[in-house]
């Protein structure tokens, strides 16, 4: 099954899932405001994201459940604020989440500076709904950070390969926290 990297933006009127095939010179595909059928065909591929764990893989599976856009919008604002929004089922959508396995621990925005790639604010109010005449801004904004994600990945290559091991070791799958595998692996069951 082919590697996914992806991110998602979500507003009271927009939700966008923009993502890529593993590979420098494949497109990123938008979709916007996508069904639950368009969310479950995106599902049969191992997701990579960032920081998705907490936050991407449970608006995903939201709108896999046929959430609106509005509801979307109101579990992104509990997950951000911290008063829930999390659906257990979700953490395992993805293949791997790049930031849990990443040794050093910053945001997206600061890989990008740190690795010369190009780096891209919105500044668009995200409690605002988006005018329509916008949705392209905030889908190249959303592209940008797929691009971005790809790029971190490349880069962690070796901290994802102690993913692996940790995980082979642990009998976990490299999508497990790296606090779950190392209780694993050092206290067994």
């Amino acid at each position: 099954v082919p590697i996914v990297f992806f991110d998602i933006e979500v507003f009271p009127n927009l939700f966008l899932v923009n993502w890529k095939l593993q590979g420098k010179d494949n497109p990123v595909i938008r979709m916007i405001n996508p069904s639950p059928g368009a969310i479950e065909q995106l599902l049969k591929y191992r997701l990579v994201g960032f920081n998705n764990r907490r936050y991407d893989n449970h608006i995903l599976y939201a709108a896999y459940l046929g959430k609106s856009t509005y509801d979307l919008y109101l579990i992104s604002q509990k997950i951000i604020s911290g008063e829930g929004g999390m659906f257990g089922e979700a953490y395992n959508l993805s293949y791997t989440d790049i930031y849990d396995f990443a040794a050093t621990k910053q945001s997206l925005k600061k890989w990008e500076i740190q690795l010369g790639i190009h780096h891209q604010e919105l500044g668009l109010p995200w409690d605002q709904p988006v005018p329509e005449e916008l949705w392209e801004k905030v889908a190249e904004y959303c592209d940008n950070d797929v691009l971005a994600t790809e790029a971190v990945f490349d880069h962690l290559s070796a901290d994802f390969t102690a993913r692996q091991i940790l995980a082979d070791l642990a009998g976990m799958t490299v999508n497990d926290t790296t606090n779950t595998l190392t209780t694993r692996f050092i206290f067994g069951n």
